[in-house]
């Protein structure tokens, strides 16, 4: 019987630091493979890194528009209290 004072196994703060270990080296990776494939792009997606810089800038680009779509969707804070 599990108790109520035990904290989940994801809330720890070993497992923040694992996992973020864990996409640092994904990241990693993703960027030292780009050395050993070959692709038949032309432009910008030449340059080095490209798949690890594009996704990083469409997250931060989705971030930003549900940060502005929050404004339009949120409920007051009162909506279930009536």
């Amino acid at each position: 019987m599990k108790h109520k004072y035990l904290k989940h196994w994801l809330d720890s703060p070993q497992t923040l630091k694992r996992f973020w270990l864990v996409i640092f080296v994904l990241l990693i990776f993703s960027v030292f493979a780009e050395l050993f494939v070959t692709h038949s792009h032309s432009g910008f997606m030449y340059s080095f890194g490209f798949s690890a810089w594009f996704g990083f800038g469409v997250a931060v680009l989705s971030i930003g528009i549900s940060k502005v779509w929050k404004r339009f969707l949120k409920r007051k804070d009162t909506y279930y209290d009536e």
